[in-house]
């Protein structure tokens, strides 16, 4: 028989299909039976056959029963050409000035043409070169160049302060002719920093900058690509992040940059099987800005994901920790206990406070679109050949 997560108080089954089609939201206290609930949903998906995708910040799913895992900065690093200057920026917690941003920008580009067109170590050198000539190479630019050398972005960043001549010798048929010295001096402490922040063993290791010979580690990109292919058979997904486990704005960074690979990934396939994302203590990945919050990737999984059959699991201690434009995309919502009227009256339910601050560890209210049924969380009996 099927295994199965949850049983109603007297017994009955409840069907994995109270999540089709809506996205679920995991709520309650610490020690209230929240990780139990989302380890007998992904037993429950590998035996149904499933396919279900963890993002694990903490590294608690990197031992999971029939788990597929891959851990960033071990088997497993970021692309990072694949990156924007803006999302570069975030995940290595530096915050360039504008025009230090819009140099990142060009250097990005510069490293691409040197690295997968002009194929030479080092930098790419700006001085007397053609403006004409290298625009052209800039048109060569396309998705399966975006590979650059990024241990290389500081010493760049220099080339890209280049002007012509300050006198009648200028030409301004050329990129540049002469170093402009006193920006360099202006932006120096912020590419030293940039220098030292990529020169910490947790970034060469994330970015693959570090020589590995005899172990093999593959692009996350390439590995969530490959999972979204096709159903899986009875396994599950972990995707570790744990190497950041003490930054938790850059894992955020990390996380949202990943769920948009998904989300678009299925928007140009639109493969058909179901596919479940599962993200632990969600708030802490969040910005509570309304304007980022509709560029993060957790969030527009939630408002676009349900039409590609994508569904996100979401744990959080409190609901309130989660923004209200969030909260409204979860039709669903499995609720342990709580000890707070505001959390519950959050969540739009007619379930007594009094009802769940008293619930025992193991038993939810699942509360769904035709209303609230109290459930008890099995232990999961995973998935054997």
């Amino acid at each position: 028989m099927v295994a199965n997560a949850l049983n109603l108080v007297d017994g009955k089954r409840v069907a994995v299909d109270f999540l089709k089609a809506h996205h679920l939201l995991i709520v309650g206290q610490t020690g209230s039976g929240k990780t139990t609930t989302t380890l007998s949903l992904l037993d429950q998906f590998q035996h149904e056959n499933q396919t279900a995708i963890v993002l694990d910040p903490t590294g608690e799913y990197a031992q999971l029963p029939n788990a597929v895992t891959y851990t960033l900065g071990e088997n497993a690093y970021l692309e990072a050409g694949k990156l924007s200057a803006s999302e570069l920026q975030e995940v290595l917690g530096t915050q360039l000035s504008p025009l230090l941003t819009e140099k990142l920008v060009q250097a990005i580009d510069a490293l691409k043409v040197q690295h997968n067109l002009v194929q030479r170590p080092g930098c790419y050198q700006k001085l007397g070169q053609a403006i004409d000539q290298y625009q052209q190479l800039l048109n060569q630019l396309s998705t399966w160049t975006s590979e650059y050398q990024i241990a290389q972005l500081p010493d760049q960043l220099v080339e890209e302060m280049v002007i012509p001549f300050p006198d009648s010798r200028a030409d301004y048929h050329l990129l540049g002719q002469v170093y402009d010295y006193a920006t360099i001096s202006r932006a120096w402490t912020a590419m030293m920093n940039l220098r030292e922040c990529l020169s910490t063993p947790y970034f060469r290791r994330i970015f693959d900058m570090v020589p590995h010979p005899g172990r093999a580690k593959t692009e996350l990109s390439f590995v969530l690509k490959m999972f979204l292919a096709h159903r899986s058979s009875h396994r599950t997904l972990v995707i570790d992040l744990s190497m950041l486990k003490q930054f938790e704005s850059r894992q955020g960074t990390i996380i949202s940059y990943l769920l948009k690979i998904i989300l678009n990934n299925r928007l140009q396939k639109r493969t058909a099987f179901p596919v479940n994302i599962v993200l632990d203590e969600a708030h802490r990945y969040l910005s509570a800005n309304d304007q980022s919050l509709s560029h993060n990737g957790i969030f527009q999984v939630l408002r676009e994901g349900r039409k590609v059959h994508l569904r996100m699991i979401l744990t959080t201690q409190s609901p309130l920790d989660l923004p209200a434009k969030m909260r409204s995309q979860f039709n669903t919502v499995l609720i342990h206990r709580l000890l707070s009227v505001d959390e519950l009256t959050a969540l739009s339910t007619t379930v007594p406070f009094s009802t769940v601050a008293g619930l025992p560890t193991g038993q939810a209210f699942l509360q769904t679109a035709g209303g609230a049924q109290q459930v008890v969380v099995n232990t999961p009996e995973w998935w054997t050949d």
